[in-house]
């Protein structure tokens, strides 16, 4: 059953409009939740790196300064700590600690603690935002005396002065901890007591103080409180009704530290100001958080995890991640936004999508049916047009001209097809003209001067070959060989022109015209040996005959173009060079050699290949010499061996040419004691032997002239 273009177009718009429709609803439903969570996991991770980051430099500079300040106060053997390590050099030492305090306002205290007596020095913060220092020095009759100094200019003036039993700081956790682990340790996060400014949440960093000798001498312990922690989650703006939170793992005392909402993690009782426990948590969703978080296995740091929870009958997303690094408290980084926060904003875009496809999709069928009858009647002529080509009706007519582009250029493109098949007709049989591509222009005899590299690759051996194995076979080992040929010269952008039986012509610098023609031959020449020497793996591994092959370059002016007659032409060069390269390609039997080139190739490439000049001869069928090259490998990955024998081959042939035989015959002699199966230095040696006996004559030009094509 067929039906009118306009009927099948209706048609088809229509299924294609209800499909895509309930395509895209389908597809919207889906995208909705999928989007929703891709954004949802991506701000988690995003705002958790961001906030790991910022805990992470506050631990790690703190890690830092308390390594300083250990080092600060090791004794030395110059300096204010020159030999000893005692209460003597305390307020030598709170005086270079002072300055940390003051632009470090996290710190709340900064104590450096003796091991051998307890004594200690401490330099705080005070309520108003100033600095003092207090020692604790040991008196008789095991009492202390503690001195209160304030910091006025460049001295420090003497405060208030106490007797009585204070509190050993070698009792505490954060003194113990650096003792035992003789590393930089952390404390748990909880309030910090005995601070002039009062009690603070905080941790404490202690590093251990050591002699140069290794001996344990006391700790540094840097007190730091988390209310900045806190600011900083206020400025971190997850979604409309997310929230970051802190909190220290541990175990059924696990707590939150650090929270937009600060004060609702403090709470007071009978003993005072403490933290809140997580079973106190005010906020339900921070309980659900802190308890999800505190149940959780063991997991990777640095690693983000990603979970889920209901609170009143909405989906939240949770992610979680511990704080990096060693010896670090054990803090785990959370974060939690409710899935709204997002599918409302997928819910609108999506509608748009699809309210915007929904009438697109109508206004483009109501166009394509408006434009249903301009579009048939050019197609009725096309396709008569389709039917005149079938029927090889090739004749020139006028283009059928459209407003619609498309239309327009498919009548362009028969007309070009037609004059491609005109011109197919004349350079192959019409029976596969069908199946030739449309060139665009009529094929025409004649030609233009062109300045190109031509290439002649023979299969040495083959003819010997050809006696010993039947049609079939011979056939099939040509096919493989030639193939490979033909592949080095296509891959290269050059011309295949001609088989010969075994021989394959090529050339470059037609019809495109290039530069690097020579450059690109040679190395065609040079990569085709390469591709037969893996060619010969094959061919072993299926007990077939290994042959080898031999190339001809030169270059040159000539003409290329269609040679022919009218009805059968080919695209082809004619010039000196092509029969050059031709006679070049027969003189590798000669020398032994695989490629030979020509003067003009040489010059043209010379630094891009590693040469030596073989012979200056005289081929059959020209009068004048010729300098004959062989380039012997790629110049940028020239081994020492290939550049050695150049350079001899290349001196050696100087004194040959300058008539200096029995030096030449010498120095190839040299040659064929590190390369005996060299060809052209056996030539050459050989050669000047002969002259050795009998002189060339007077008028000679250091030619050879060749009787072999």
């Amino acid at each position: 059953m067929t039906w009118s273009f306009r009927t099948a177009l209706l048609i088809r718009f229509t299924i294609v409009l209800l499909i895509s429709l309930g395509v895209a609803g389908l597809y919207t439903s889906w995208q909705v939740g999928k989007t929703a969570n891709e954004l949802s996991e991506r701000v988690i991770i995003q705002t958790s790196s961001l906030i790991d980051q910022r805990v992470d430099a506050l631990l790690t500079d703190t890690e830092d300064q308390a390594k300083i300040v250990a080092g600060i106060a090791r004794p030395t053997f110059a300096g204010p700590n020159k030999g000893a390590f005692n209460s003597k050099q305390f307020l030598t030492l709170a005086s270079e600690v002072v300055e940390l305090i003051r632009i470090k306002p996290e710190y709340a205290a900064i104590t450096i603690t003796l091991n051998r007596t307890g004594e200690d020095v401490q330099v705080s913060q005070t309520p108003s935002g100033g600095t003092i220092i207090r020692t604790t020095e040991v008196i008789a009759n095991g009492k202390k005396v503690r001195k209160t100094y304030v910091p006025y200019g460049n001295r420090l003036e003497p405060a208030s002065q106490e007797t009585g039993i204070f509190t050993d700081q070698r009792s505490q956790q954060s003194y113990l901890k650096a003792k035992n682990s003789k590393l930089v340790s952390w404390t748990t996060a909880d309030l910090l007591q005995n601070l002039p400014s009062g009690a603070q949440l905080g941790t404490i960093c202690s590093a251990p103080i050591f002699d140069s000798e290794g001996r344990f001498l006391g700790v540094v312990s840097i007190s730091i409180t988390l209310t900045d922690l806190s600011r900083f989650l206020q400025t971190v703006k997850v979604s409309e009704n997310g929230f970051p939170t802190l909190i220290e793992l541990l175990g059924d005392r696990s707590k939150v530290i650090a929270d937009p909402q600060p004060q609702r993690l403090m709470t007071s009782d009978a003993t005072g100001p403490r933290l809140v426990n997580i079973d106190e948590l005010p906020d339900a969703r921070l309980k659900i958080v802190a308890q999800t978080v505190e149940s959780i296995p063991r997991f990777a740091e640095s690693e983000t995890r990603i979970s889920k929870f209901k609170f009143n009958n909405e989906v939240y997303f949770l992610g979680f991640r511990r704080i990096t690094g060693a010896q670090r408290p054990p803090w785990v980084l959370a974060v939690a936004l409710p899935q709204n926060d997002f599918l409302n904003w997928s819910r609108e875009t999506n509608l748009f999508f699809l309210t915007f496809t929904a009438l697109a999709l109508a206004v483009g069928a109501g166009v394509a049916l408006l434009l249903a009858d301009r579009v048939v009647r050019p197609l009725q002529e096309l396709v008569a047009e389709t039917v005149r080509i079938k029927q090889f009706e090739w004749g020139e007519t006028k283009p059928l001209e459209s407003n619609i582009r498309e239309i327009d250029d498919l009548s362009k493109s028969f007309e070009t097809l037609k004059s491609g098949l005109r011109s197919m007709e004349k350079l192959v049989p019409a029976d596969y003209a069908r199946s030739l591509i449309a060139s665009g222009q009529e094929a025409r005899l004649g030609g233009e001067r062109r300045h190109i590299t031509t290439y002649f690759g023979d299969i040495i051996g083959f003819t010997r070959l050809s006696h010993e194995l039947p049609p079939e076979d011979l056939v099939e080992i040509l096919a493989e060989y030639l193939d490979v040929l033909s592949d080095v010269v296509l891959d290269n952008d050059g011309t295949l022109d001609k088989f010969n039986g075994d021989d394959v012509m090529a050339f470059w610098g037609a019809p495109t015209l290039t530069t690097d023609h020579a450059k690109t031959a040679v190395s065609a020449a040079l990569k085709s040996l390469l591709a037969i020497t893996e060619l010969h793996i094959e061919l072993r591994q299926n007990n077939m005959p290994i042959l080898s092959a031999s190339f001809g370059v030169a270059t040159g002016d000539v003409i290329v173009g269609n040679v022919g007659s009218k009805k059968r032409m080919t695209y082809t060069v004619i010039g000196d060079s092509v029969n050059l390269a031709s006679r070049l390609q027969g003189l590798n039997k000669f020398y032994s050699t695989h490629i030979l080139a020509s003067q003009g190739t040489f010059k043209e490439c010379e630094s891009d290949f590693v040469w030596r000049l073989v012979d200056s001869v005289s081929v059959f069928g020209r009068f004048e010499s010729e300098q004959v090259y062989e380039p012997l490998g790629f110049a940028n990955n020239a081994n020492p061996e290939m550049i050695k024998l150049a350079e001899a081959s290349n001196q050696a042939f100087a004194l040959y040419q300058n008539r200096e035989f029995a030096d030449a015959a010498k120095a190839y002699e040299e040659i064929l004691a590190v390369h005996r199966s060299d060809g052209p230095s056996a030539v050459l040696h050989a050669r000047c032997i002969k002259f050795m006996k009998k002189p060339p004559e007077k008028d000679w030009d250091g030619s050879y002239q060749m009787s072999l094509k």
